[in-house]
């Protein structure tokens, strides 16, 4: 007989988390876990059966997981004098990205020209250029829901990491992803600002070519 009054959360394809619980998922233990809850509705019994580890092990981490945000109860069912709990994983894909390198500003920039005449665009590469393409960066921050174009690859140190119930998500697929779902969340005031950054923004690459 089922027990469960609260809902739980919906269970999501891909969810941020947080540093904190990034690290929770470094023990291989609670990865084994989150692997099993991903395809099944465990109890802490069946887990701690599947893994040979005690009920006491298992209630440890399940706990630590579920503090996260990572696991939740979708279920509870008596059995016998007992009420069992039954888990799952409130995602597929567990992403963390908060340890982003971060750019260095003018020299960022300067760097960002001398690439774009690597790929023939012919543009001028000075002081100036690089100070009004640095607030012009700067601007696309402060824009409201912007997408960002910094979510690909080079823009991550090694301790990202992606947990993805199919097997290793590509970057620029998770790029794409997350600018996608910026792109849904933005008000039409929002996108009018974005438009008018990218109109302002591509007036000016376009100035700067030789």
């Amino acid at each position: 007989m089922s027990m469960m009054t609260d809902q739980p959360e919906p269970s999501r394809l891909l969810k941020p988390i947080s540093e904190k619980a990034f690290a929770l998922l470094g023990d291989e233990t609670r990865r084994k876990i989150i692997f099993l809850l991903r395809d099944n509705e465990l109890t802490v019994k069946e887990i701690a059966s599947k893994l040979e580890l005690t009920t006491q092990n298992i209630y440890h981490h399940i706990r630590r997981l579920q503090e996260a945000g990572l696991v939740q109860v979708i279920d509870e069912r008596r059995a016998g004098h007992l009420i069992e709990s039954y888990y799952t994983v409130t995602a597929d894909t567990f992403i963390y990205n908060e340890d982003r390198m971060e750019e260095r500003g003018f020299q960022s920039s300067i760097d960002i020209m001398n690439g774009l005449n690597e790929l023939g665009f012919g543009v001028e590469v000075s002081e100036e250029n690089a100070e009004r393409l640095s607030e012009l960066i700067e601007m696309r921050i402060r824009t409201p829901s912007a997408p960002s174009v910094e979510e690909g690859i080079c823009f991550y140190c090694s301790f990202s990491g992606y947990f993805m119930k199919f097997g290793p998500m590509n970057p620029v697929l998770l790029s794409r992803i997350l600018q996608y779902a910026s792109l849904i969340e933005m008000s039409d005031e929002e996108l009018e600002a974005y438009l008018d950054y990218v109109r302002e923004f591509r007036e000016f690459l376009i100035s700067i070519r030789s």
